[in-house]
């Protein structure tokens, strides 16, 4: 895949669709709905929700749409790129497997998002991770709490309520 760089030049926030139109120039990569892209100096993610296309317009200028849930993260003059500024931390193979299989978890139970609760479905199908073997310490068992979690995430559980705030 190649590097992904896009040079923001104009926003439009299209009230009621839930999109800003981000305007723009591609130097390099192919950018497709779907793709997340990074501010280049910040890092602050942005989805690309779709393309939109327009006649007159040059080959390198695109129009991204982007949820407008995320408006404040694009400005005029960014660059995004599909490549995450380097934060100095390393992300272990366990770390990149869990989150690997997050999104094939979320599928299965048929979402359309990925949520904290297929990141946390992830870590305890893994006997190794380490959150997983510290409950097992507890006396706690990660199988019995990833299906009571799956039940309570597909609305077959009944609600759980933090402590203190019945009444």
């Amino acid at each position: 895949m190649n590097k992904v760089e896009f040079t923001v030049t104009n926003v439009f926030d299209i009230s009621g669709r839930g999109v800003v139109m981000v305007a723009g120039t591609l130097t390099s990569g192919v950018i497709e709905a779907g793709d997340v892209l990074y501010d280049s100096v910040t890092g602050a993610r942005v989805t690309v929700a779709g393309l939109e296309f327009h006649g007159g317009r040059k080959l390198d200028e695109h129009v991204l749409v982007v949820p407008a849930s995320e408006a404040d993260r694009v400005r005029i003059g960014q660059c995004l790129t599909s490549e995450r500024p380097d934060d100095g931390l390393t992300r272990t193979p366990r770390l990149r497997r869990i989150l690997d299989d997050a999104p094939d978890i979320a599928k299965t139970q048929g979402h359309d998002y990925v949520g904290a609760e297929h990141v946390m479905l992830a870590i305890l199908a893994d006997p190794h991770a380490v959150p997983t073997q510290h409950l097992r310490k507890l006396g706690l068992d990660p199988d019995n709490i990833a299906q009571t979690l799956r039940e309570y995430v597909s609305g077959k559980a009944g609600r759980i309520e933090p402590p203190g705030s019945a009444g």
